[in-house]
């Protein structure tokens, strides 16, 4: 089957959208596949040709997310916060649907698993040696960053997304250790 048929794409985001919507009424695990084809105007055998259940459905719309996550080359002299603004305008793009997967029943981990993903690719950014004082500082950087883009959501985004970017970049670097305002340089190093 041909993923990147425009007909394709457009079904799979039909069941995504669907499960999206279902899940602001409806706990994750009492989500049906009937329920979802239903809410997308799809029949199952249609649901049964992308998915086996609706956790594949919802790993794909993280999966989605995750590829969205921007990438900071220091090679190219640009302010690590010009790597997070259009990532943070992409969360207020689909408030929506990051409202529910980050408080929803279906996935507890999600917003540990996009903070995560985002200090993998920055874990160079930490002034901490010790191993044991590098993780705290991490674990206290997820717990933080998901409740604040938590509460920016359900506040209806009334920051700004350069604002609440400046707010979470500031934030992070203090808490790795980092001067918050290399954030804003054209180079870290």
């Amino acid at each position: 089957m041909n993923y990147d048929n425009p007909r394709v794409i457009r079904t799979k985001s039909y069941l995504k959208e669907a499960l999206i919507e279902l899940l602001k009424t409806t706990p994750f695990e009492n989500i049906t596949i009937k329920a979802i084809c239903q809410k997308a105007a799809v029949n199952r055998s249609t649901f049964y040709a992308y998915y086996s259940c609706p956790r594949d459905l919802i790993d794909e719309i993280e999966s989605d997310i995750l590829s969205k996550l921007p990438d900071y080359d220091p090679s190219d002299h640009k302010p690590f916060l010009d790597s997070i603004i259009p990532f943070m305008q992409y969360i207020k793009d689909n408030a929506d649907a990051f409202r529910i997967l980050l408080s929803s029943s279906a996935d507890t981990a999600f917003g540990e698993q996009i903070v995560s993903a985002v200090m993998d690719k920055y874990d160079e950014f930490t002034s901490m040696s010790d191993q044991a004082e590098k993780e705290m500082g991490f674990i206290f950087v997820v717990n933080g960053v998901v409740g604040v883009v938590r509460t920016w959501i359900n506040d209806g985004c009334r920051w700004s997304v350069e604002k609440i970017s400046r707010l979470i970049v500031s934030m992070s670097f203090m808490a790795v250790g980092r001067s918050p305002a290399s954030a804003y340089r054209r180079t870290l190093y």
